[in-house]
């Protein structure tokens, strides 16, 4: 993954470089239109400014255009405190700013980690989506897009329901009405095929992909997916990753929707 820098003096530079070392590959820009270009081209998956260009114009209107043009392309802004740029950070959050970092205070390193996480996680869901679009009704994709987004969290069904602002028993409802899983096995797949999408790095092993998705443990995480696919984490990753656990979630959804069917008639 890119990561597109609009940081002009050397320092800052300097620290970027450090702090993504062996995560990400980083590009820095000299204009604001060379960073719109990249994300405009699907090249940088993450985005990182300063309030200023080193012309001195305000990146403002770069932020705004990303946040409502690509909504899926987080935006850190990097920044020192001054009098200046003091004024200037209220509209930057407004604009939706994933992550405000203020130089030589905050954790850069674990803020931009963070932000790649962000990224590759919708990537992936979008990329997910798209395989599942055919057998997902247009009612269900909000919650699974949502779970897909969010899955290194262990959400509940309560979770889902208030952050798409409906009550549990509607997205109950919508599941059962085209034959699918219950909300919390919906959630449990999409756990699944987030992990499934880690473990195809072969430096992660087995108990980091369950700490980075808040399972209790690696025991729980391989129970989860031998319930679920049949398959133990080394199996799913030796069989493809993601698109081993699509093929399993694929079969699942369709044999529900099939038993649905005939149960109806």
């Amino acid at each position: 993954m890119i990561l597109a820098a609009l940081v002009w003096d050397p320092a800052s530079r300097a620290r970027l470089q450090d702090a993504l070392r062996g995560q990400a590959s980083l590009r820095f820009c000299e204009r604001q239109g060379e960073l719109v270009t990249l994300v405009e081209n699907n090249l940088a998956g993450v985005v990182v400014l300063d309030t200023r260009d080193r012309e001195g114009h305000s990146t403002l209107k770069t932020v705004r255009y990303i946040r409502d043009n690509f909504p899926s392309v987080p935006v850190v802004l990097y920044f020192a405190i001054s009098p200046d740029t003091s004024r200037d950070v209220l509209p930057f959050a407004r604009a939706g700013v994933n992550d405000l970092v203020l130089r030589d205070v905050d954790d850069l390193r674990y803020s931009l980690r963070l932000a790649l996480s962000t990224a590759a996680d919708h990537c992936s869901a979008k990329t997910i989506l798209s395989e599942l679009q055919p057998l997902i009704p247009a009612s269900v994709m909000p919650m699974l897009r949502y779970c897909l987004e969010n899955g290194r969290r262990a959400l509940t069904v309560e979770d889902v329901a208030d952050a798409l602002n409906v009550h549990r028993k509607t997205l109950v409802a919508r599941l059962g009405g085209a034959h699918l899983p219950t909300p919390s096995a919906l959630i449990s797949w999409c756990r699944i095929l987030v992990a499934a999408r880690l473990l195809e790095d072969p430096g992660r092993s087995v108990e980091q992909v369950a700490l980075l998705l808040e399972f209790p443990s690696g025991t729980s995480m391989r129970n989860m997916m031998k319930r679920y696919t049949g398959l133990r984490p080394g199996e799913i990753r030796e069989n493809g990753g993601v698109r081993c656990v699509l093929h399993a979630f694929k079969a699942a959804m369709t044999g529900v929707v099939d038993r649905g069917r005939l149960s109806a008639g």
